[in-house]
């Protein structure tokens, strides 16, 4: 027996059996129900045929009475290969109809092959199995097959069903899954709005919209005010409480059709579309629509019971044309939202090409600062203190930047670029590195031994967790004679949190370092907290010492403040004495200590060591000039 016949509605269990057969030397034919079955075996007979029950147009059981009733075809071995029944009324049905074998899938190869050979034994013994022939026998016997195959029908048809519904389920489930996989990819998890990878995709869309109809639109950039402040006092919960509500109103300002998207920490992109044809009254729509955004964002805010008062900054480029990408518009937007954050903040500004220039040239100086402190760029010059006899008692050490490119930067440049970088920091750091090596340098000069150095310390650096740790670190590095440095702060540097202030200032003060307090009269001057500091000095602020002579009450302030400072044992210093006339003032009144251009300009190390030497001379007996001659030491 070599020819097989396999009917079967499935591929897969057709090239398995087709697999299995030839593998044992047989060949095989196929069909995919029973009529293409009987078609093909009445045009060539097969030795044996193995089918399935429930297949399309002709099932199993219907093939197998054909089958078992043409006088070509009934003698011909028809196994049963199923896993549609499984019930034991099943195999007696197929066999009571003349099946010779009821094999269930699935089953091992072995195993099969083995119930195959079983059959061919029995064909080889001439005792097949042939159904009954007894008119009534029959006729009963179609009776329950027909009953069998209507209830299996039905119980596949409940399977299907639920096999329906399985897959509703599952698609349901699958759309689920992709619409949660779109938000993750394309919206904001904290507040739901678009974000910066779907807001570009829609602003590359704006603009060519933009560019088709010939109408202008505006990106808006808009930044939360003073929000890392919010988030580093009051906690991550309450800033992102704020951006949800700040999503919220910007969405409440903006026209349907417009975006609002979240671009990344507490920054946020409006696009409005097709303003108008005409560029003025576009900028004015935009504007309108900025303005309206700033208030909103300036309203009160709870949050967690509390009240704050927030602001933005907005900055607004244009677009019409496709000349400009897609980031280069929002990189302009971000420019002029900093020209608005530095013009005071809560505020609005339109892009400028001098605008971007002025970012570049800041944006290169940072570069050129951050490269200057790999490479020591810096160098200090120093101020002269004097006392009321012209004495030198110490001096002010102030940074200096030599740039190869730029020469000598001033520090109105660069410093307030290095407070908004962060890079004060590591400059402040520098500076009091330079400091204790000049202290211990001086220390071995005679001239210089007993004089005091004063630095200016910022509040980023005075506020860092290891500021103390750092100090006294370099300091007994340094080994520098104790109470010869001096750190200068300002009144609004330790306001900012007194208690921390106070903690620092007296860890130091144990250590031998002497504070003073830079700046004195501008900030919040108060007898309370004068009296919780361990301030050696104050040092009146030059606005008030230039003043003096034009404006009576800064001469009265000034009076003040020498007074006050007497009276709390606390050292006072006069900084910017630049004529003769406000150091006779300032002496007469009991200042006791002085510095400005009257007794020399800020200057390097070797010049500072000759204006040393000059003063010295002026102050001998037997010279001509000196400090009651009201001579300036100054080069001027």
């Amino acid at each position: 027996m070599k020819h097989i016949l396999l009917v079967d509605d499935n591929e897969d269990n057709l090239y398995y059996l087709e697999s299995l057969l030839g593998g044992h030397g047989y060949q095989t034919m196929t069909a995919r129900h029973g009529a293409e079955a009987l078609v093909k075996a009445r045009k060539r007979a097969p030795d044996l045929l193995i089918s399935d029950l429930l297949m399309p147009v002709m099932d199993g059981y219907t093939l197998l009475r054909h089958w078992k009733h043409d006088p070509a075809l009934q003698g011909i071995p028809f196994v049963v290969y199923t896993a549609t029944y499984t019930e034991p009324e099943d195999e007696e049905l197929a066999i009571s109809l003349g099946a010779d074998a009821f094999i269930l899938k699935p089953q091992e190869p072995e195993n099969f092959m083995a119930r195959l050979k079983a059959v061919e034994q029995r064909v080889a013994d001439d005792c097949l199995n042939t159904p009954a022939q007894p008119a009534g026998d029959q006729h009963e016997l179609l009776k329950v097959y027909s009953e069998a195959l209507i209830r299996k029908l039905e119980e596949k048809m409940l399977q299907l069903e639920e096999a329906n519904r399985e897959l509703q389920l599952d698609i349901a489930r699958r759309k689920e899954a992709e619409d949660k996989i779109e938000q993750l990819a394309f919206y904001d998890p904290l507040t739901g709005l678009p974000n910066r990878r779907l807001m570009q995709d829609r602003l590359q869309h704006s603009i060519a919209a933009s560019s088709r109809l010939q109408r202008y639109g505006a990106l808006l950039f808009i930044d939360l005010d003073n929000f890392k402040t919010l988030n580093d006092t009051k906690g991550h919960n309450v800033g992102d409480q704020l951006l949800m509500m700040a999503a919220q109103r910007l969405d409440s300002c903006v026209r349907e059709g417009d975006t609002v998207a979240r671009f990344g920490g507490d920054e946020f992109v409006v696009i409005l579309e097709a303003l108008s044809e005409n560029l003025d009254q576009a900028a004015t729509k935009a504007e309108i629509a900025g303005e309206k955004i700033l208030r909103s964002m300036s309203n009160p805010y709870q949050l967690q019971g509390e009240g704050y008062h927030g602001s933005a900054s907005v900055g607004v480029s244009m677009f019409r044309d496709r000349d400009i990408s897609a980031e280069e518009l929002i990189r302009r937007a971000d420019t002029a939202m900093y020209q608005a954050k530095r013009s005071g903040r809560n505020t609005l500004y339109f892009y400028d090409p001098a605008m971007q220039a002025a970012l570049e040239a800041r944006l290169q100086m940072e570069a050129d600062l951050r490269l200057a402190l790999q490479e020591e760029q810096f160098c200090l010059h120093y101020q002269p203190q004097v006392d009321n006899t012209g004495k030198v008692v110490g001096a002010e050490a102030l940074i200096r930047w030599i740039s190869p490119q730029r020469g000598l930067v001033s520090p109105c440049q660069f410093i307030p670029l290095a407070e908004e970088t962060g890079l004060i920091v590591p400059i402040g750091n520098w500076v009091l590195n330079a400091a204790c090596r000049k202290l211990k340098a001086w220390e071995n000069n005679a001239r210089t031994a007993g004089l005091q150095l004063a630095i200016n310390v910022s509040a980023r650096q005075f506020h860092q967790d290891d500021f103390v740790d750092q100090v006294l670190s370099v300091v007994s590095a340094g080994k520098i004679r104790p109470g010869s440095l001096k750190l200068e702060l300002t009144e609004s540097l330790i306001l900012d949190n007194i208690d921390s202030a106070v903690d620092k200032m007296n860890a130091l003060k144990d250590a031998g370092l002497r504070f003073s307090m830079d700046d004195f009269g501008t900030g919040y001057s108060s007898l309370s907290y004068l009296t919780q500091l361990p301030l050696h000095q104050l040092k009146i602020d030059q606005s008030f010492v230039h003043k003096m002579h034009d404006k009576p009450v800064n001469a009265v302030i000034v009076q003040t403040i020498i007074g006050m400072a007497e009276n709390l044992d606390i050292e006072v210093i006069a900084e910017g004495v630049e004529t003769a006339e406000q150091f006779r003032f300032l002496k007469d009144h009991g200042c006791p200590l002085f510095q400005g251009y009257h007794f020399g300009k800020p200057v390097a190390e070797d010049d500072f060591e000759q204006l040393l030497d000059s003063i010295a001379k002026a102050l001998q007996p037997t010279s001509k000039a000196s400090l009651a001659d009201d001579v300036s030491y100054s080069d001027d």
